[in-house]
């Protein structure tokens, strides 16, 4: 399997993306150090620096990670806000393309391109998206849990059975898990989506596609009113400048899983 460096990845930091690759902290150096002197249109954000202590896999030892904005937490009860939301952080003219699907679904703006399970020492690897939908969720959904985040169900059902037995004790919002398995030319990757109306009828979604702005539709540019039946088809044009057929890759649903206000960490 080749990691090839035209194919756009929606939550996992893209293999030939230096920028979002975890370092071990003794070999990070001031690789973006800026010499010549910046134009009078434009600005230069030198990132800091975090550390985290990973004990799985075992032997991985402490990484560090760019982190090119302060951490902005929102709050989903403002709905669908794209302007607004975490202060602008997941927008062009800010830190649009170090927010991925997962701090967009979070509602958690790191500026680290962040990763389930990562701020609790779990880092994900290639050999965890060697499978099927349901093993490769399994093991995203089980990281995202030592985030915070709460398994919920399969469907819409089952988050209007949680909502009510919560009551007036809900605080925070529901996500969408989609899994897309490796094949060939394929690392594999996972996608969040966002519910916007989880004190309502939860048929109110938007999504962050990896760097991209957010919206409030489906790949297909339907609506996003149930991830679950939602389209998650991309078709990523050819993968290398020696290939000419498409490539086209698909995400599927896993499960819903509910993000509770101020009880969540991610990096």
């Amino acid at each position: 399997m080749t990691a090839h460096a035209l194919l756009k990845y929606s939550g996992i930091a893209a293999p030939h993306d230096l920028r979002h690759q975890p370092r071990i902290a003794r070999a990070v150096e001031g690789l973006l150090a800026v010499e010549a002197a910046a134009a009078p249109d434009e600005q230069w954000i030198t990132p800091t620096t975090v550390t985290v202590e990973i004990t799985t896999p075992p032997g991985t030892g402490t990484i560090t990670l760019y982190q090119y904005g302060q951490t902005v937490v929102g709050s989903a009860a403002a709905g669908y806000a794209p302007a607004t939301d975490c202060a602008g952080a997941f927008m062009s003219y800010k830190n649009q393309i170090n927010n991925n699907c997962y701090a967009y679904g979070c509602n958690i703006a790191t500026s680290t391109f962040p990763q389930p399970g990562r701020a609790s020492g779990y880092l994900l690897t290639k050999d965890d998206f060697t499978g099927t939908v349901e093993s490769v969720g399994q093991t995203v959904s089980s990281y995202a849990e030592k985030d915070g985040l709460i398994l919920v169900g399969s469907t819409i059902a089952d988050l209007l059975a949680y909502k009510e037995k919560a009551g007036d004790t809900l605080s925070g919002h529901f996500v969408a898990l989609m899994i897309s398995p490796s094949a060939d030319h394929w690392y594999g990757d996972y996608h969040w989506a966002r519910c916007d109306n989880s004190s309502g009828a939860c048929d109110v979604w938007s999504q962050k596609d990896g760097g991209d702005q957010v919206t409030n539709f489906d790949f297909a540019g339907v609506p996003l009113v149930d991830p679950a039946i939602a389209n998650w088809t991309v078709n990523q044009g050819p993968p290398d400048s020696l290939t000419k057929e498409a490539l086209v890759v698909s995400y599927g649903f896993y499960t819903f899983m509910f993000v509770p206000h101020g009880a969540v960490t991610i990096v």
